[in-house]
């Protein structure tokens, strides 16, 4: 499997608090046949979260060579807070895209809904930017309002899964609707949202990865576990 979307950089964010943890996390990956790996810090504007890819290069180049070492191959983007700056942020150099291509991760609010989201997904598609919806399946607002994820998807904006909602990870509503949207095939990748060592979601990852193929066939697993994420890395249309 390889992962779109993680919280491997230390000291940037919730995720890794040092070298160490990361290390860990990579190990653990590691040792669950994850082979790729796209680190995607969060950036969020007036928060602690708000580092740019400069500020976070230096150390992901160090993360970056360690993970070679070990086998693992890794990119750089951001888990980026909708709001609506984000073009502006993209133009000034602020915020990064997926290994710099034209697919951008963006997380919107968990509990309420955001009544203009379309409108920023659409300005983003009108630069030639492709959203890619972090976990879907954990908006409580939108939980059975499947027409909003409907319109997304026919807007252009694609949308990535965690695999472990798919095992209960995050309670019984989650897994209901991770496993709904695949259903509807509405899911085109799929991440761990790794934030620790302790986590322990690459331990499910098998148990997801069953649930994947029995709900969309081996077929159109392969290209939500493997391909599109490597469409992503090569900037190819999906």
């Amino acid at each position: 499997m390889k992962d779109l979307h993680s919280h491997f950089l230390p000291n940037v964010d919730d995720g890794a608090k040092s070298e160490e943890m990361t290390l860990l996390m990579l190990k653990s990956a590691l040792d669950h046949g994850v082979t790729d790996i796209l680190f995607t810090p969060h950036y969020i504007v007036d928060s602690r979260f708000e580092k740019t890819k400069e500020e976070n290069r230096a150390i992901f180049e160090k993360m970056k060579n360690v993970a070679k070492f070990m086998g693992i191959n890794v990119y750089y983007g951001n888990e980026v807070y909708c709001s609506a700056e984000i073009l502006s942020l993209y133009k000034e150099g602020k915020i990064a895209t997926l290994n710099n291509s034209r697919y951008m991760l963006i997380e919107i609010p968990m509990n309420t809904k955001m009544h203009n989201v379309k409108e920023i997904f659409f300005e983003l598609l009108s630069h030639g930017i492709v959203p890619i919806l972090a976990h879907p399946e954990r908006y409580t607002a939108y939980y059975e309002d499947y027409n909003f994820f409907y319109d997304l998807r026919k807007m252009g904006v694609l949308m990535q899964l965690n695999f472990p909602s798919l095992v209960g990870f995050y309670g019984r509503q989650a897994e209901k609707m991770a496993k709904m949207l695949l259903k509807y095939n509405l899911i085109s990748f799929v991440g761990s949202d790794l934030h620790s060592n302790r986590d322990e979601k690459y331990e499910k990852m098998e148990k997801a990865k069953n649930i994947i193929v029995k709900i969309v066939g081996e077929v159109n697993a392969k290209e939500i576990m493997e391909n599109n994420f490597l469409r992503v890395i090569y900037n190819q249309e999906i």
